[in-house]
């Protein structure tokens, strides 16, 4: 094991400092979880592919297009029904 240091806000670090072992421990295997799950990588890679589609004027509706899908499915797949 190697000790490490994040920032955090001021909220998060006394939160954290009140932890007993107990918790710690299971923030610690929250963190290593996170860390080595590679969906958490996927959706980051997707995170930034969809970040820069969005940059060079993708648009739901121009997705929809191009997916042949209409724009209530569109909406559905997004989450944000309008």
């Amino acid at each position: 094991m190697k000790t490490i240091s994040l920032k955090v806000s001021d909220k998060t670090a006394a939160v954290i400092k009140r932890m007993n072992e107990e918790e710690l421990k299971k923030l610690q295997e929250k963190l290593e979880l996170y860390v080595s799950n590679p969906v958490n990588e996927l959706f980051a890679v997707m995170d930034e592919a969809a970040e820069y589609a969005r940059q060079k004027g993708l648009t739901p509706e121009k997705l929809a297009d191009i997916l042949e899908i209409d724009m209530d499915e569109m909406n559905r797949t997004l989450g944000s029904e309008k």
